[in-house]
């Protein structure tokens, strides 16, 4: 760490794309979200959710700094319209209240929007699922 990281931050650094590993893996994802999106049972849904926010979360990997999904999310506010990284947002709260609160049953469309939020988010970063 330099002197102007301690004076000012670590300088923001942005990618320009997904590495194609990556991309290759996301694409992967989408075809099991397709899947699980189509069975449309409760637990099938959550898993979608799930799989989609892990989906977003290693795209940002390659084009943000953070150590958390969180962190990354932050770092990534530029790259999306102010709706869609409100959405973003709160796809992700709402996977992480999936995760950590038993019994949390969200309507089938609130599951499914969010789904839908998080492929936004992935096309907007070039990858086409």
């Amino acid at each position: 760490m330099g002197l102007f990281d301690i004076l000012f931050g670590p300088k923001k650094t942005y990618r320009r794309s997904v590495n194609q590993i990556t991309e290759k893996n996301i694409k992967k994802d989408w075809e099991i979200i397709n899947v699980l999106l189509s069975e449309k049972s409760p637990s099938q849904l959550r898993n979608a959710l799930i799989t989609a926010d892990r989906a977003l979360d290693n795209a940002l990997r390659d084009v943000v700094v953070g150590e958390t999904m969180g962190d990354r999310l932050k770092e990534a506010e530029k790259l999306f319209d102010k709706n869609l990284y409100e959405k973003i947002w709160n796809a992700h709260k709402l996977r992480n209240t999936l995760v950590h609160e038993a019994g949390f049953e969200p309507p089938h469309f609130v599951l499914t929007e969010a789904v839908q939020d998080l492929r936004t988010a992935i096309r907007v970063l070039g990858i086409r699922v």
